[in-house]
């Protein structure tokens, strides 16, 4: 196959285009694309029409990796593959309908496990209407004067506050009532590679994409994919990379109100942009506060990661001059990629790839594959210390009892918490991260708590499905018992729970960790007694009184005298504790939450349940016994004080 015939191929390949627009373009370069002159500078080829090329005239351009750039009849880059035709992201470009301008209209990435995720430009204008009547002197009030009583209140510096809010977006309506909008770009989980049917992930602070002003923040980062934010910087960097070709553009930085910096964020950033801070001073300490994450610049790297697919052997790797960075699984029902760690850092959950002369391992524990280099791939043979990484006590499957359940490969990609794009009700899984904030608090304020939950020895955790990592200490040798109903949550969760024990040296504290089906298990768990116990009363019950109060029975029953309880339920609840021997110590409405009401900052429209709350209850005295009741049913307690085998069985590695 010719140079020609295989460029060809890489813009036609079905489902590389999906834009209306892109497709027809696409037609008419197919015809030109044999007749184009060719010209190789700094490395780069460029395809292009007439004598030379310029950035209007440039139709191809090829990177030194084989990766391959279309470009539309303005210069704006529509298309980027691999050199083997797979498409790495889209980009759909209009000219507006008042300015004439151009502008992008859609943009789309393939993740390294062949999902899209989706960025639509100027997704969602929000309006809010202040009042500053009441204050005194308001007549004589500036702009400024409000962006620096924002900015006080926000705790984000006064020059971010300016730099977003600009007077247009201040409108005076008079009488001292302003009318405050900001627009706001969105990113998109694409379940089938096409907007039509998509999913909200998160709002991001709006970019002028026709000439790139910044680095946006992804306001609800836990939200995102498996893969995103490289593959969303691999776009940028391509956009950046190529309209620096028209004129010198100044350096980005990383801009939001506020900014969530992190280790993670500054070596994602750095992988495809080069930081410069404030001479003298550490640029990741920098970066990593708030108050001046802004004030690192961004300049491209020159030879940034790049990704490859092979379908032949399904995967798709991310080196960078030579140098194999990490290996994706296609359709593996675990989410965490194969990590070249050099013998150094240890990998997550164990998984780890090692590369040879001519091929690389994907090692998982004592487990290999081998896959053999592909020539387009360039990557370099390496070398590893002789000496052997420490040994684990035992892996994430440990938790398990040595047989994880079966999960499908794509949910396991969506176990994220997902947030409405509108006024619409948020779901009980996406509830539960910051319910277990408020239940942090919790541990925090209330009197001597710390002391006393360092004395429990055993503890229940239920219906938690999303948050299961978040419910177990690992500092602490306990033994807990996790019921889940949700294989992918469950699954994520101990090995997240595994990752941070390991982190730590702390999996010898977790030996007593039991992850068991819910619905196999249920009625054993609540046979036995425990100290704590976590449980999230499902939404479909909160009407149902009976039911209600079968699992406060079982609640009850199953606490120690002097146990705790963290329950999330209905409001109505609390008139029935005292019956139950509970006594309630907190009760927070989920709507007054301070995590939800920071929530509403970045999706005002999203609701919740007024009568959902957050209880932290104590089970009084010495109980008298029941009938055990298990999730509305109630039978008849017939244990005969056998403890079930449901741990201290021996588990395989």
């Amino acid at each position: 196959m010719t140079k020609v015939e295989k460029t060809i191929e890489a813009l036609t390949r079905e489902g590389s285009l999906i834009f209306a627009n892109n497709l027809s373009y696409a037609a008419e370069l197919e015809k030109i694309l044999p007749t184009l002159k060719t010209e190789t500078k700094d490395d780069c080829e460029y395809w292009f029409e007439n004598d030379s090329p310029t950035v209007a005239n440039t139709r191809v351009k090829i990177f030194p990796t084989r990766h391959i750039v279309f470009y539309n009849k303005e210069g704006r880059r529509i298309l980027c593959t691999d050199p083997e035709g797979t498409p790495l992201h889209e980009a759909l470009w209009t000219q507006d309908d008042k300015t004439g301008e151009t502008q992008m209209a859609l943009a789309r990435m393939q993740l390294d496990c062949k999902q899209w995720v989706g960025i639509k430009p100027r997704a969602k204008t929000f309006s809010t209407q202040i009042d500053i009547s009441t204050h005194e002197g308001w007549e004589n009030m500036t702009l400024d004067n409000l962006r620096e009583k924002a900015a006080e209140a926000w705790r984000v510096p006064f020059s971010e506050i300016k730099y977003f809010y600009n007077d247009e977006h201040m409108v005076h309506q008079g009488d001292g009532k302003y009318d405050i909008r900001l627009t706001k770009d969105a990113l998109y989980a694409l379940s089938e590679g096409t907007f039509d049917k998509s999913i909200f992930i998160s709002f991001m602070f709006q970019v002028n994409w026709a000439k790139l002003d910044l680095i946006p923040v992804v306001e609800l980062f836990q939200s995102t994919l498996p893969g995103t934010g490289g593959a969303v910087f691999e776009f940028i960097w391509g956009i950046f990379n190529d309209q620096s070709r028209e004129e010198e553009l100044p350096p980005l930085r990383y801009r939001g109100l506020p900014t969530y910096p992190s280790k993670e964020a500054f070596n994602i950033f750095s992988a495809f942009f080069e930081p410069k801070g404030p001479e003298g001073k550490n640029i990741k300490t920098v970066f990593t506060d708030p108050q001046t994450s802004h004030e690192i610049t961004w300049t491209p790297q020159k030879h940034p990661p790049v990704r490859y697919f092979s379908d032949q052997q399904k995967v798709a790797v991310t080196a960078q001059d030579g140098y194999l960075y990490k290996v994706t699984v296609f359709d593996d029902p675990i989410t965490f990629p194969f990590t070249n760690c050099v013998g150094i850092r240890k990998p997550p959950i164990e998984r780890e790839v090692r590369v040879g002369n001519q091929s690389f391992n994907l090692l998982e524990g004592a487990l290999g594959r081998e896959v053999f280099f592909e020539p387009s791939w360039g990557l370099r043979p390496q070398t590893y210390p002789t000496k052997l990484a420490d040994k684990y006590p035992f892996t994430w499957k440990w938790f398990f009892n040595g047989e994880p359940p079966r999960v499908d490969p794509v949910k396991s990609l969506y176990t994220v918490p997902f947030y409405p794009e509108g006024q619409a009700d948020i779901e009980e899984s996406s509830m539960q991260p910051m319910v277990l904030d408020q239940i942090f608090h919790y541990m925090e304020m209330a009197p001597a708590m710390s002391s006393k939950l360092e004395k429990i020895e055993t503890v229940l955790i239920h219906t938690f499905d999303t948050v299961l990592a978040g419910c177990i200490d690992s500092s602490k040798d306990r033994q807990y018992t996790v019921l889940y109903s949700d294989p992918e949550f469950a699954q994520k969760n101990a090995q997240l729970l595994w990752n941070f024990a390991a982190s730590k040296d702390q999996l010898s504290n977790l030996e007593r960790v039991s992850f068991l089906p819910e619905a196999e298990h249920i009625r054993d768990a609540y046979s036995q007694k425990y100290g704590l116990i976590f449980k999230w009363i499902p939404f479909m019950y909160h009407q149902d009184r009976e039911a209600c109060e079968s699992m406060l029975t079982s609640l009850s029953e199953g606490l120690e005298p002097g146990g705790f309880l963290f329950l999330v339920g209905p409001r109505q609840l609390q008139g029935l504790f005292d019956h139950y021997k509970l006594d309630a110590l907190y009760n927070d409405p989920v709507y007054n939450m301070p995590f939800f009401r920071q929530h509403l900052k970045m999706c005002p429209e999203n609701q919740v349940n007024p009568d959902l709350c957050v209880f932290l209850a104590q089970k009084k005295g010495e109980e008298e016994k029941k009938p055990t009741s298990v999730e509305g049913k109630t039978t008849e307690d017939t244990f005969d004080g056998t403890i079930p085998q449901m741990r201290g069985f021996k588990r395989p590695n």
